[in-house]
């Protein structure tokens, strides 16, 4: 699994995913990929997941087939379905 840290919160999610970051509205979309490392450009299969950072909180909003596995405080495991 891979790791993403923001602020205090820590995501641990497949290595078929990837996310992306937007920190002028301060959110994350998880996005599936559907091919493996070897190919020069990445192919995506479609949103999976975005988590809003809202006053001192996170809301996910699942888009599709995911399971978010609360490890401990702020710490978070991030699976396809």
């Amino acid at each position: 699994m891979k790791k993403l840290t923001i602020d205090k919160y820590i995501f641990y999610y497949e290595k078929t995913m990837i996310y992306f970051y937007d920190k002028r509205y301060n959110n994350i979309l998880f996005l599936k990929r559907i091919n493996d490392d070897r190919e020069k450009m990445n192919k995506y299969d479609g949103a999976q997941l975005m988590i809003d950072f809202v006053d001192e909180k996170i809301i996910f909003h699942p888009i599709w087939n995911i399971k978010i596995e609360v490890i401990d405080d702020n710490v978070y495991k991030l699976r396809l379905g």
